[in-house]
């Protein structure tokens, strides 16, 4: 089959707080550069040429169709639906669809507000954001193209989907906030460099050219990079929330629309947390209530009531804290249409499993509500109606598990019971919530092994239900940044997976987020290497018990995830037999130069600082490449265009593995073109992960 194409070796060395830093494939940083996109074509021979060694591909890519039919955790069938007077709108992602629509429903029909495919027949465009008005009469949208990340913003009339005014450029996608008659909405501008700025649109101003919108109300300015805002139903109140950063502590300001006019609002600073890197959101209730989630001073969060007379920080109140071992999601206020008073459901997680409780208007527990499907699951995007919109006591979210596709539930405080709202599609072989649907042959266990210090950590393992013993080719991940969550959540990788006779299992690692703010910050930052070090326990756990073998474990994930992946096989390359990369960070000496990199620097530390720095070259994975070792068959992908993490962080672990590896194992470039970070069209998911299961199978030995 030959050799991969040669990258040039060019003599870039710095010397960085006395370090010798060696950067030989810099040029590759180059998207643009004549020598790069050769290169790049030839990997992608080098690709085409091993792809047809991947013979079982066609079976695992046809698992994953059937699996993808029900929807994933990411794309569901049908979200959680979005209530305005007389109106529901919500995502449906139909079958053979390549992106969801966005669909408003009356009692009388429905209507497709937008759909991806009828503005692109190339399938490069996606919906981003969406936010209707709270009449329910206008709807904003934003659509980006390519992956790009910089959206458009439309605004239509729902009964005619008819446009309203000129599209905005706002810079990156972020919902809007409605002003409660219609008449304009406040919307965020992110350029690439200077002040973020929160703006506000009005829908008809008088004497204004159409298309001007230079003129928009500059209401907030921030050098911070992370910015929202939002508005209560009623008209009242105007928030924003700003942060240096992902993961970093917040600023929370205030503001009374009904004392200062909308376009120059008296924005009071109520709460701060930078100093701490405590974090609050500001949530609008029924009747003027406001209530804070937060975890300052409560690593597992905690709900707090806010006084609309003194919204400060130091006078919330304590009302609901997740109990112990229990790290809180999400919470709404319900009205009881029987009794007017106030109640609060919550959504918590235990070692990552979901579970529901209902409060009264003073924080008590009233009841513990059972979760639907197996109980091992996922809750998300609780939502419940605006105060002037119809069926008052009712909540709904999204719930799935390993094997259960996600589907909409309502929660009603008449019953105090969860009742299935949308079912999920009849072709579906995952949807347990209906009696007539079987499971697929699967079976899930919640285990826990010990890490190299002892501390014991949370893993979901997926292996088929045939009983078979002895070791299997095993799919290890681990997500472990952020604070982000390993969730039972349906996959239909996993799925087609582990139909096809392998293991999967899931590591929740320090520095995620299923135990709080404690479990995450013993695994970022300063700590970060900890997080490595218990994915390397997790393969050694699972070697020890006879689960699997070095000959056929792979390691596979995408973003943070796949991080922990170039680390583990650069840390252990005697561990795994395969390893999928994707979207990765991998140069932790100049990742704050690519893409959003400078977001992150609460998370992995800044390597400007000395004592940062010894710690990111201690697990670089692009700096640990050592020419001479052997290093398992591995697969990199990577968008053309990555403006999120770069594309040019793959790019350069290509080329320093392809350089150094020993083994005759094959190290792989997958490069895609017309997309991001993350979204893409269904048949371009499904291609993307059957390359990944063909290669993980090949080099591990399953045989679908």
């Amino acid at each position: 089959m030959g050799s991969p194409p040669t990258a040039k070796r060019q003599v870039c060395v710095e010397d960085v707080h006395g370090h010798r830093v060696e950067d030989p494939y810099r040029w590759l940083e180059a998207d643009e550069h004549a020598e790069c996109r050769q290169w790049l074509v030839g990997q992608e021979r080098w690709l085409a040429a091993h792809r047809q060694e991947w013979v079982h591909r066609p079976a695992l890519r046809a698992l994953l169709r059937r699996f993808a039919e029900a929807g994933s955790a990411v794309a569901p069938v049908v979200s959680p639906p979005v209530r305005r007077p007389g109106h529901r709108f919500f995502v449906r992602a139909a079958a053979g669809r390549e992106h969801p629509v966005l669909v408003a429903a009356t009692a009388t029909g429905e209507r497709v507000l937008v759909d991806p495919a009828r503005l692109d027949k190339t399938g490069r465009t996606t919906l981003d954001a969406w936010r209707p008005s709270w009449s329910g009469t206008l709807l904003a949208y934003q659509i980006s193209s390519g992956g790009s990340e910089k959206p458009t913003l439309h605004v239509v009339h729902v009964a005619t989907g008819h446009p309203v005014g000129p599209a905005l450029a706002p810079g990156r996608a972020t919902a809007v906030a409605w002003l409660p008659d219609d008449t304009g909405f406040y919307y965020l501008t992110c350029p690439a460099d200077g002040d973020r700025q929160v703006r506000l649109h009005l829908i008809a101003p008088p004497n204004r050219p159409a298309g001007d919108t230079a003129e928009d109300a500059v209401v907030f300015t921030t050098g911070a990079r992370q910015l929202s805002v939002s508005t209560s139903s009623d008209g009242r109140w105007l928030a924003v929330s700003c942060a240096p950063g992902a993961q970093c502590g917040n600023r929370i300001y205030l503001a009374d629309l009904t004392a200062t006019p909308a376009h120059a609002p008296d924005l009071r600073l109520v709460y701060d947390g930078m100093a701490t890197g405590a974090q609050a959101l500001l949530k609008f209730g029924p009747r003027g209530l406001l209530f804070a989630i937060t975890n300052d001073g409560a690593p597992g969060g905690r709900v707090c009531q806010v006084d609309p007379a003194d919204p400060v920080r130091a006078a919330w109140t304590p009302l609901i804290s997740p109990g112990p071992d229990a790290v809180l999601s999400a919470c709404a206020a319900l009205t009881d249409p029987a009794t007017a008073g106030v109640h609060y459901l919550t959504t918590t997680a235990r070692a990552g499993v979901a579970g529901l409780s209902l409060h009264d208007g003073t924080g008590r527990l009233l009841t513990q509500i059972p979760p639907p499907g197996t109980g091992c699951g996922t809750i998300t995007k609780l939502t419940v109606p605006p105060v002037q919109a119809e069926q008052p006591g009712q909540a709904w979210f999204t719930y799935s598990d390993f094997l259960t596709p996600p589907a909409v539930y309502r929660f009603s405080l008449h019953d105090r019971q969860c009742h299935l709202d949308t079912p999920a599609p009849a072709s579906s072989p995952a949807a347990a919530p209906l009696p007539h649907q079987e499971r697929p042959p699967a079976v899930v266990r919640q285990v826990s092994y010990p890490s190299y210090d002892g501390t014991p950590v949370p893993l979901f393992l997926i292996t088929p239900a045939d009983h078979r013993p002895g070791p299997r080719p095993t799919l290890l991940s681990a997500y472990g940044g952020f604070g982000a969550r390993a969730a039972p959540a349906y996959s239909p990788t996993i799925l087609a997976w582990v139909t096809a006779g392998g293991n999967c299992a899931i590591a929740a690692v320090r520095g995620g987020g299923e135990g709080g703010t404690t479990w995450h910050e013993a695994g970022s930052a300063m700590n970060k290497p900890t997080a490595f070090a218990d994915y390397g326990a997790a393969a050694r756990w699972l070697i020890a018990q006879g689960i699997t073998t070095p000959a056929q474990l792979a390691v596979k994930g995408a973003s943070h995830s796949g991080l922990m992946v170039a680390t583990a096989i650069t840390r252990d390359p005697h561990l795994y037999a395969a390893a999928v990369c994707s979207g990765a960070p991998t140069d932790m000496v100049r990742y704050p130069h690519l893409g959003m990199g400078p977001w992150w620097l609460n998370e992995f530390g800044d390597p400007d600082d000395p004592g940062h720095l010894n710690v990111l070259l201690s697990y670089s994975p692009y700096h640990r490449v050592r020419p001479g070792t052997p290093y398992p068959a591995v697969l990199l992908l990577t968008a053309r265009t990555d403006p999120r993490v770069g594309a040019a962080h793959i790019r350069k672990f290509t080329a320093a593995l392809q350089h150094a590896t020993t083994s005759g194992e094959p190290i792989v470039l997958r490069c895609e073109d017309g997309v991001g970070h993350g979204p893409r069209s269904r048949t371009r998911w499904i291609d993307m992960e059957a390359d990944a299961l063909a290669f993980c199978a090949t080099h591990t030995g399953l045989r679908p």
